[in-house]
């Protein structure tokens, strides 16, 4: 079995394009388009992932089969997004930038995230950074012990 890559982009992160968190979604559903995304990360459904496709007006299913069937190199993504997004608005952009930047994770995520990573804050719950924290604690758990299986945080 093919080892598995946890997917190191952050949802901050934005192409040429503009749009944050499309990075992201794209290599998700293309590390499980080749087998190798960890076992509970979403990969087009839910969260972050539908948030984008919704605000931007863009066919969640035929993105997430585009990727799967095509496996598009991230600019030619963004080149599929341009043509068939249907409000891809600087200012949809920017108001979905603003989302993804300041969204909180729900209260049962967020907590169990402070409790594995120990903040001590009740109230910090950044979605972007508490993800990051995930993505990093799940990359260093399989580089520092190869061998074990981990699911998702």
């Amino acid at each position: 079995m093919p080892e598995e890559i946890v997917p190191l982009i952050s949802s901050s992160v934005a192409g040429p394009l503009g749009v944050r968190h499309l990075p992201r979604l794209w290599l998700k559903i293309l590390l499980y388009a080749i087998g190798r995304l960890p076992e509970g990360y979403r990969h087009g459904a839910g969260g972050f992932d539908e948030l984008l496709t919704d605000s931007l007006g863009i066919d969640n299913a035929a993105l997430i089969a585009y990727i799967q069937t095509e496996r598009p190199a991230y600019l030619q993504l963004e080149a599929w997004v341009q043509q068939h997004a249907r409000n891809l608005t600087p200012e949809s952009v920017a108001a979905f930038n603003h989302k993804i930047i300041t969204r909180d994770l729900s209260a049962d995520m967020a907590n169990e995230r402070r409790e594995r990573f120990r903040i001590a804050d009740p109230t910090f719950a950044h979605g972007v950074s508490l993800n990051d924290l995930d993505d990093w604690d799940q990359a260093h758990r399989r580089l520092t012990n190869p061998a074990a299986k981990f699911p998702a945080g």
